[in-house]
């Protein structure tokens, strides 16, 4: 690839300057499926840059707020810019993470960045394995690898001296993605021996979170950091409930008291990144809302979430969520339902128009292998409860696309009824959707029979299925 016009420009505009504020990213994307690069800062989409006819796109950042952010071209991948930086890219679509490399000014640094994602991406498997280990040898064995990509680090450093900003990212590029094969190891160790109860650990093993920033205002919007404080307030939680469930995981973590722990501990902890803190906190609440607890226990969940982080950026959409979740519990009316029919025509489905018990079922067209796995299972069920009507529903936008996809499934002898929504956020909320193995059981007259069915889980679902018949 040659990048000799974005050479040329970046020299010129360097040389009116000897201290540059500006940053330059740039580079060509093969085999492209959007017209556009966008760029992010702290999660802000902060300008996109449409690709020429070579599939080139530039970015030129006034001033740079020194630090992360992350590219998207339909998938995403993060960065460090600074200032004077003039970093170039090329990437394939086809093999994303695998086939990007940068070039420039900045080089040395993402590539070590995007080197760490792909060698934690491969180190998964063996870390489960290592998980099934005793604690000191699997101590061992995890710091060993860690010590390797801290001297991967270290040979960086010294031919190409890092900034202090370029360092703590690439430091904790490291740390926190062992930090959380750390935190998950007890519970791996616990699942994949078999054993009652989690390893019995060295007083030294948890050390590590004596290096954790709680409130690092650089990696904010770090995935890797924030799946380790996930996945670190609930061990506090665990550790501080598991006395009141005897120990068993499973109890705790479907528990009230370990939510609203978590809630207390997040609320101590963070006491300066409120974005963190508010993210966290949103997490546990759509975390515990998902459950399938009762409207009691949800309404001292949120009677709790409004004491510990009531102050909440996000406290808008969680009261939206819980009270969707509320509406949803079984013996209530569901929520009536817009849909678009094949022929264009609006309807609307509620308590007036079912003639008898029915299943709704969700899908995307995208996903081609979770589509023809859905509808298998439906058309085994409807051999086994064909009293039922069942409705499928798109949760794509595009209609041209989803008409294609019918006719396909249609020929090969699906015969169910399918609509689109012309309104797919508010169809998400009002039935909240956060996975599409998601199916909901109501009776003829529009009764919830089961609102938060999984279509994959045989045994819950034939149970709510037979309960419709005795309606």
């Amino acid at each position: 690839m040659k990048y000799t016009f974005f050479a040329l420009f970046i020299a010129l505009t360097y040389s009116c300057t000897d201290t540059p504020t500006k940053a330059y990213f740039a580079g060509e994307i093969v085999n492209p499926n959007m017209d556009y690069v966008y760029l992010h800062h702290n999660n802000k989409l902060i300008d996109s840059s449409l690709l020429d006819d070579n599939n080139r796109f530039s970015f030129e950042v006034d001033d740079v707020k020194e630090g992360l952010y992350h590219f998207d071209h339909n998938e995403y991948q993060y960065i460090i810019l600074e200032k004077g930086d003039s970093l170039l890219m090329r990437l394939n679509t086809l093999d994303f993470d695998e086939s990007l490399v940068y070039s420039g000014l900045g080089a040395e640094k993402n590539n070590f960045l995007i080197d760490i994602f792909l060698i934690y991406e491969d180190e998964e498997q063996v870390v489960n394995r290592f998980s099934e280990l005793p604690p000191k040898e699997f101590l061992h064995k995890i710091d060993s690898l860690k010590g390797m990509k801290e001297e991967l680090l270290a040979d960086i450093n010294a031919s190409e001296p890092l900034s202090p900003i370029s360092m703590h990212i690439a430091k904790d590029a490291i740390n926190y993605r062992y930090f959380t094969d750390m935190e998950e190891y007890p519970f791996i160790n616990k699942r994949r021996n078999g054993t009652k109860g989690i390893p019995e650990l060295p007083e030294t093993f948890y050390d590590f979170r004596k290096q954790v920033d709680y409130n690092d205002t650089l990696l904010t919007y770090y995935r890797p950091y924030f799946n380790y404080l996930i996945t670190h307030f609930n061990n506090l939680a665990y550790s501080s409930c598991k006395d009141k469930c005897d120990g068993d995981i499973d109890r705790i973590q479907n528990s009230l008291h370990y939510s609203i722990h978590k809630l207390k501990l997040i609320d101590k902890a963070i006491t300066e990144n409120k974005t963190i803190r508010d993210n966290l906190n949103r997490n546990v609440a759509f975390t515990y809302l998902l459950g399938g607890h009762s409207v009691a226990s949800n309404e001292k969940f949120i009677d709790s979430f409004n004491k510990y982080a009531g102050n909440n950026q996000h406290i808008e959409e969680v009261t939206d969520f819980y009270e969707n979740v509320q509406n949803l519990q079984k013996g209530l009316t569901l929520p009536p339902i817009h849909l678009v029919d094949i022929k264009g025509n609006k309807i609307t489905m509620d308590s007036t128009t079912y003639a008898k018990n029915t299943v709704f079922y969700f899908w995307n067209f995208h996903q081609k292998s979770h589509q023809a796995n859905v509808l298998n299972r439906i058309s085994r069920l409807k051999k086994e409860y064909p009293d039922y009507n069942y409705v499928g529903v798109n949760v794509n936008k595009d209609r041209k696309e989803w008409l294609d996809n019918l006719e396909f499934i249609s020929n090969k002898g699906d015969t169910l009824p399918q609509y689109q929504t012309d309104n797919i956020d508010e169809l998400l909320a009002t039935l909240v959707i956060k996975s599409l193995n998601k199916i909901i059981v109501v009776d003829k007259n529009g009764k919830i029979i089961e609102g938060f069915g999984d279509i994959f889980d045989g045994r819950n679902l034939e149970t709510s299925l037979k309960e419709s018949i005795k309606n």
